[in-house]
């Protein structure tokens, strides 16, 4: 019997456990209701939580002394009760669409719509609405003024504004905003009528910009625009106050945005309506934002720009002191017939590209007018090596096959000086800075008083070195003097450079094999090519040749090949 009167008494404690949590749980969706015989707002939890009270609300209702409507939706209400007898206001059953009676609102927010209904049925909010719709009414364009009492229905919900008008074609709702509205709510309202393709103007009343609740955010955020309205009560004209921000920039180019000082007056004309968010605007915030960033945008590329310059002035200005230094460095080497060059040739190559650049620009090298014709012309004997040095230094620009400015060549200017000497040894290096070779300078040179061999292969050196783009394949020529005449001649099968008479081609090869032996390579293969060959064999009666060239096959001298790229750019037409 205990054991069984243990169990009863725990079945009952997990009953009223249950129960108790149940009632806990139970939370109105409709905090309040309409009564529109008193005129009151009656709160649910008030009237209800009574047993007593909530039973002679119950008996008014039915007895028809309480006539009960929706502040949302202004459809009729009834009282109902719940499993655990918890009345309650509740839609009639087939009732159209209701954000009460389809949305899921927490505690919180449920206080907070009952606030926002109570307010509804202030003086202050009736005030309001009674100033926007008989001033409105006023205004051109404006018709179809209905204040609290226009239902809009689609096939959602069911919304009553709290005033209703057209103006110039658009439909226009105001809310009135008198306290904390729920996220959800906004929405809902923000969507139905951006839904139904009309515009929701949000009135605010008594609110600090400075200090904005959650729900002046929320309106805020719905757009780009971020405009609060409010009435103009100053005057009698139908006027809104707009309060909104404007972005700026500081100065440090730092995108700023502050709200403006006083709010702007302005009436119907000077809105905008935005057909994206059926919302109204004065100032387009967001727009006027991405303005500002481009022109944030734009000044920061000229600071940058602004901050380039002054490093390429600053760099310009370093450069231009050590280009200074070099040039009084030459005009020191020049002046002293200095014939070591050492010092500026380490100067020259610690500059960069940049650098160089400015060195070729300075006035040494392009304030005279015939550039370097002058230094030719002026120089004397001790000059030869600084007018060396200034060919073989690459990193400096000269023009060798400008005119001077009576119209001759760069080597006319040097073989019309005559205080100068050994001018050949110079030619190799002006070849190699890309000097092309004429006809009137092989005049030039024959003038010269030196062997006829020497003015001779020199001819054909330069003349070769017309079909050659690289310097250093220049250089290259000139240092294989011998081996490359032995080869034109084979080519113009008539001997030359060499001093030779035109008919000794037996003893030109004789000595072709015995002085190029590393390089015979290039010569027997130019003979045979260049029909050379045959005819030094005939002309070897006493075997001379053939000994020679026995010798060489039997001991097969070590060839050297580094003539490979310059053989193949001068005789393409020869297999090899």
């Amino acid at each position: 019997m205990l054991k069984l009167w243990k169990l009863n008494i725990l079945v009952l404690r997990i009953e009223y456990s249950h129960q108790h949590k149940n009632l806990m749980a139970f939370e109105r969706s409709i905090k309040v209701a309409f009564d529109k015989i008193s005129g009151d707002v009656l709160e649910a939890d008030e009237i209800f939580n009574e047993a007593k009270d909530a039973f002679q609300e119950r008996k008014k209702f039915h007895r028809e002394q309480l006539e009960l409507y929706c502040c949302e939706c202004r459809q009729k209400l009834t009282i109902s009760g719940s499993k655990y007898d918890r009345l309650h206001f509740k839609h009639y059953p087939g009732a159209s669409p209701c954000l009460l009676k389809d949305s899921k609102f927490t505690p919180h927010e449920n206080e907070k719509l009952k606030r926002i209904y109570r307010f509804r049925e202030s003086d202050r909010h009736k005030e309001l609405k009674r100033k926007i719709g008989e001033r409105i009414s006023k205004v051109k364009n404006a018709d179809t003024v209905h204040i609290d009492d226009k239902f809009i229905i689609d096939d959602k919900e069911k919304k009553r504004p709290d005033v209703f008008c057209h103006y110039s074609g658009q439909k226009l709702a105001f809310e009135i905003q008198l306290s904390d509205l729920p996220l959800r709510y906004i929405l809902s309202r923000y969507e139905f009528y951006k839904r139904n393709q009309i515009y929701l103007i949000w009135i605010l009343d008594d609110f600090d910009v400075h200090g904005q609740s959650q729900t002046e955010r929320d309106i805020k955020y719905l757009t780009e625009f971020e405009n609060f309205f409010s009435l103009d009560e100053t005057t009698d004209e139908f006027r809104l106050l707009c309060t909104y921000k404007y972005p700026y920039l500081d100065d440090n180019n730092e995108l700023m945005s502050k709200w403006i000082d006083q709010p702007k007056s302005v009436n119907l004309n000077q809105i905008k309506f935005s057909i994206e968010y059926y919302q109204i605007y004065y100032y387009n915030f967001g727009e006027n934002k991405e303005l500002k960033e481009e022109e944030q945008r734009r000044i920061d590329t000229e600071i940058k720009e602004g901050e380039r310059r002054k490093r390429e002035d600053e760099r310009r200005q370093k450069t231009e002191r050590k280009v200074e230094d070099i040039v009084e460095c030459l005009r020191a080497l020049w002046t002293q017939k200095s014939i070591s060059f050492d010092l500026a040739q380490d100067k020259i190559d610690s500059l960069d590209f940049f650098e160089l650049l400015i060195l070729n620009e300075s006035k040494p090298f392009t304030s005279k007018k015939d550039g370097l014709h002058h230094w030719f012309k002026i120089a004397e004997k001790e000059h030869h090596y600084f007018l060396d040095f200034m060919l073989q230094c690459e990193e400096i620009n000269l023009e060798v096959n400008k005119k001077s400015s009576t119209g001759n060549s760069l080597l006319y200017s040097l073989f019309e000086n005559d205080a100068l000497e050994h001018k050949l040894l110079l030619l190799p290096k002006i070849m190699a800075r890309g000097y092309k070779f004429i006809k009137t300078d092989e005049e030039l040179i024959h003038r010269l008083d030196t062997e006829d061999k020497y003015i001779q292969s020199t001819i054909v050196l330069c003349n070769l070195s017309n079909k050659l783009s690289d310097g250093y394949l220049v250089r290259e020529l000139f240092r294989h003097e011998s081996l490359f005449c032995t080869i034109e001649s084979a080519k113009r099968k008539e001997i030359t450079g060499f001093g030779y008479k035109s008919h000794e081609w037996l003893a030109f090869a004789n000595n072709a094999i015995h002085s190029y032996k590393q390089y015979w390579d290039y010569i027997e293969i130019a003979f045979k090519h260049f029909s050379i060959w045959n005819m030094i064999i005939e002309k070897d009666h006493k075997g001379t040749f053939h000994k020679k060239l026995r010798q060489y096959y039997n001991t097969l001298p070590q060839q050297n090949y580094d003539c490979d790229e310059l053989f193949r750019e001068l005789y393409p037409e020869i297999e090899y």
